[in-house]
């Protein structure tokens, strides 16, 4: 019986340490009702930067503040960072222990862009101007060594400028400006290389897509033309950032002119030979239909199997966006989430083109960002202009393998989230071929994972830095959870708190926090 009861009591142990995560580090700081927020910048495995506009001017100048954090969450060092008065911010990055701030004069899209360094290190700060002879409407900012990328578009056509750091000039990268075409992503890839994915409509009855690679100095590397089934549009999509051998590219597609997605279509670049195109209707996946009823799942799955079965394109369709590809050498995992977008909301929230709208200026009760939780360097990345809330309703992470096909997909419930702009909610790890998805409600983290066959729900609730303390009021719009390195994630808000030790006239306090969550 003894030994019976020690097997039982270490499998239980066994289980927790596996599927436990745990809130192990935690920062606060007061934070005023007039305050601006932060702006967040993963370092990764060299902490995270907060960022915000302190609204105090000296000299002339207007003071931005800086801080690091260590993985621990321990300030190690803070900056004023002094800029133009007219400088608004307008994209940001981390690279090879530097931080990126891009601000641009004024608000013409044909204002010169200034770009802003702080070393993590040395906290030396460098001004870079880069001057616009064009009106360019940026939609895409990524760091290269000692060079930026710049994507978005030129009289409605994309365009990719490159700046370079040590000789301070910008160049337009060849072979854009291509009639009709739209700028679905631009991403930096491992090795110092970058890509750019476009989609081409000019020809109605051959689409394409138009995979083009480069160096850090803008000369072509590789160009592969995608065939796109005339029977389906694509809507967006991403690319991953060869960490494989491999380079996925991934997204959503419709029929027609239809703003909601049918499915999601994958596909490996290669300039050689002409690489299949796999496209998944919702129906096809195991856990994308979690939101619904079982009843209407079940119907929308059988109405799916008919339809492929007469080799005809499933019906159903959704709201759904690709937020990020993440990488392992034995495949690749993509975050689609689904939402209900507000009432009156514009076109399909494509990236930027057709619309060219605004980041979202909305109203928040501790202060404006409109960068509170986008995850890629993109300012306006799926930002669009709307009156009333969008719900975010399911976050959907579907694994494939090194040749692009569908293994598994796991999918989590976000409690109909309310939010100002269409942009990322959820996050998802990626490691040992394990899935940890998760999000931030309020003061409670919701995470899935999963655990070889296995779903394994858990629940990751704030713990206060005093035992005195309660949360009297949690702002919902502004809470969020990100990946950090591995299997950590970060969490952050805005709490309204009281010590129940403290009179009543002083028992309160309002502050900005992050905890560190890890899953082990």
């Amino acid at each position: 019986m003894i030994r019976l009861l020690a097997f039982v009591a270490l499998m239980w142990m066994s289980h927790q340490c596996v599927a436990q995560c745990t809130q192990t580090a935690r920062y606060e700081r007061d934070h005023k009702s007039s305050d601006n927020e932060f702006i967040i910048i993963s370092m990764f495995e060299n902490g995270l930067a907060l960022v915000r506009d302190k609204d105090k001017f000296k000299d002339g100048k207007k003071l931005w503040e800086v801080i690091r954090l260590d993985t621990e969450l321990t300030e190690t060092w803070a900056l004023d960072l002094s800029t133009e008065n007219r400088l608004r911010l307008v994209g940001y990055d981390y690279r090879d222990n530097l931080i990126y701030l891009l601000f641009r004069e004024g608000d013409h899209e044909a204002s010169n862009l200034v770009l802003h360094t702080v070393h993590i290190q040395t906290q030396q700060t460098n001004r870079y101007t880069i001057k616009q002879e064009i009106s360019f409407k940026v939609t895409h900012f990524s760091a290269l060594a000692n060079v930026i990328t710049l994507g978005g578009y030129v009289s409605s056509e994309p365009a990719i400028l490159l700046f370079d750091l040590e000789t301070e000039k910008a160049k337009l990268v060849p072979g854009f400006f291509v009639t009709n075409s739209e700028l679905l992503d631009l991403r930096v890839n491992t090795n110092n290389t970058f890509n750019a994915l476009i989609m081409d409509r000019s020809n109605k009855q051959n689409k394409k897509l138009l995979l083009k690679t480069f160096d850090a100095t803008g000369a072509a590397l590789l160009e592969d033309e995608i065939e796109i089934d005339p029977a389906r549009t694509i809507l967006t999509a991403i690319t991953s950032s060869l960490l494989n051998d491999e380079l996925l590219i991934a997204g959503t597609w419709t029929v027609g002119n239809a703003k909601q997605a049918g499915g999601i279509f994958t596909t490996l670049a290669d300039p050689f030979s002409q690489q299949p195109v796999q496209y998944y209707p919702f129906g096809q996946f195991e856990h994308f239909l979690d939101y619904t009823p079982p009843k209407r799942a079940a119907r929308i799955r059988a109405k799916s199997n008919e339809a492929i079965s007469a080799q005809k394109i499933p019906d159903f369709k959704t709201y759904a966006l690709p937020m990020r590809i993440a990488e392992q050498p034995h495949g690749y995992a993509l975050l689609v989430e689904v939402y209900q977008p507000a009432a009156n909301l514009g076109p399909y929230p494509y990236p930027y083109y057709g619309t060219y709208g605004p980041p979202m200026y909305g109203s928040y009760p501790y202060g404006y960002n409109p960068f509170m939780n986008r995850y890629y360097s993109t300012p306006y990345q799926y930002n669009q202009p709307q009156q009333g809330d969008s719900r975010m309703i399911l976050a959907s992470v579907a694994v494939f393998d090194q040749k692009a096909k569908l293994v598994k997909d796991y999918g989590l419930k976000l409690d109909e989230l309310k939010t100002s702009t269409v942009e990322q909610t959820a996050d998802f790890s990626y490691e040992n071929n394990e899935v940890i998805l998760g999000f931030k409600k309020e003061k409670v983290i919701k995470m899935l994972r999963s655990q070889n066959e296995d779903l394994k729900p858990d629940t990751v609730t704030t713990r206060l830095s005093k035992t005195t303390e309660t949360i009297r009021n949690e702002n919902e719009r502004n809470t969020y959870l990100r990946s950090w390195y591995g299997t950590t994630f970060y969490a952050w808000g805005y709490h309204s708190l009281r010590d129940i030790s403290q009179g009543v006239l002083e028992s309160g306090r309002q502050i900005f926090y992050i905890n560190k969550i890890e899953c082990r």
